[in-house]
């Protein structure tokens, strides 16, 4: 039977792999929260390599996270003013709209792709001095791209989440 402490341990990192995963529609580092979890590890005798594997899915979410929403925006012809206004209406929507919609992750996720559109748009029409028909193909790119690369970094953190608590509750056999 195991120690009491570690029981707790791995009850504290569970929950902290689950409180990552929310942060990540918000736009914060959840998947980094999730790759934390695992420096513990070793401390209870699973080793560095899941802290390691667990590291590189929070790399790549950022990468494909970054690219997804660069390609659409570049795509779309966004200037730098519609970048900002993406990046600041997507941390505004999925604020918003987490209150708005009662589905927990939807909401967020639906709000900071609304939400970029929404600035990208409007910082393309006002700073940028573009036509609407422009800033509004910009807001759909902020969109796209969002809601892809957001989508992406969230399913990499649930594969995150389920390899952590499979390596914390020994379901490889070793632990």
């Amino acid at each position: 039977m195991e120690d009491l402490w570690i029981i707790l341990a791995k009850l504290g990192l569970s929950a902290g792999s689950f409180f990552g995963f929310m942060l990540i529609a918000f736009g914060l580092p959840g998947n980094w929260l999730i790759a934390a979890c695992g420096l513990a590890f070793p401390a209870l005798g699973i080793g560095w390599i899941p802290f390691f594997i667990l590291l590189g899915l929070a790399v790549v979410a950022e990468i494909l996270e970054f690219t997804s929403l660069l390609g659409q925006a570049k795509k779309s012809g966004a200037s730098k003013s519609g970048s900002w206004g993406a990046f600041l209406g997507s941390i505004v929507g999925a604020i918003f709209f987490t209150s708005m919609i009662p589905i927990p992750i939807l909401g967020t996720l639906l709000g900071a792709a609304f939400g970029a559109f929404l600035g990208a748009a409007g910082f393309e029409i006002v700073f940028a001095a573009r036509h609407r028909s422009e800033g509004i193909k910009v807001g759909w790119g902020a969109f796209l791209g969002t809601l892809l690369g957001k989508t992406l970094k969230m399913a990499i953190g649930a594969g995150q989440c389920v390899l952590l608590l499979a390596w914390l509750w020994g379901f490889f056999g070793n632990a």
